[in-house]
């Protein structure tokens, strides 16, 4: 079937839609961060450990949804970036996660650009947001 013939988001169920549209905009935001070496996952690992810091990456994958493993990786990688510090917490076991000071300023580099993509359509943004909202509040009870 080609792309023409197939039927349109209106017929699709809401597990497609929350998909696609999620898809499409990790790739309109990653299209806007890779000068700075970003994807739409590692700011929200970077967004998530502004948030929280000192985290750690158990407490980074339970918020995110992700497992330990993957997260591992990505934290690993914007170490490597200089975005990210990490060091032995008071309970030896686990590590602290901070954002440095380079860290901070790509942050909020980052957090500009996709702002700015937001803008493009405010209204819609903002009903779609709340909207999420509730969903994610709805499912993670």
């Amino acid at each position: 079937m080609s792309l023409a013939h197939s039927t349109g988001p209106e017929r699709w169920p809401t597990h497609r839609l929350l998909s696609i549209a999620a898809r499409l905009d990790e790739l309109r935001i990653n299209r806007n961060l890779t000068h700075l070496g970003l994807t739409k996952g590692s700011l929200d690992v970077l967004e998530s450990v502004a948030d929280l810091e000192p985290v750690t990456v158990s407490d980074l994958a339970t918020l995110l949804c992700v497992s330990k493993q993957s997260l591992g990786r990505v934290v690993r990688r914007l170490q490597g970036l200089g975005f990210l510090s990490r060091e032995r917490s008071g309970d030896r076991r686990y590590t602290d996660i901070r954002l440095t000071h380079h860290g901070r300023k790509v942050l909020a580099t980052a957090e500009a650009a996709v702002d700015r993509l937001s803008q493009d359509r405010p209204d819609s943004e903002s009903a779609l947001r709340g909207d999420l909202e509730r969903y994610i509040r709805g499912i993670r009870m």
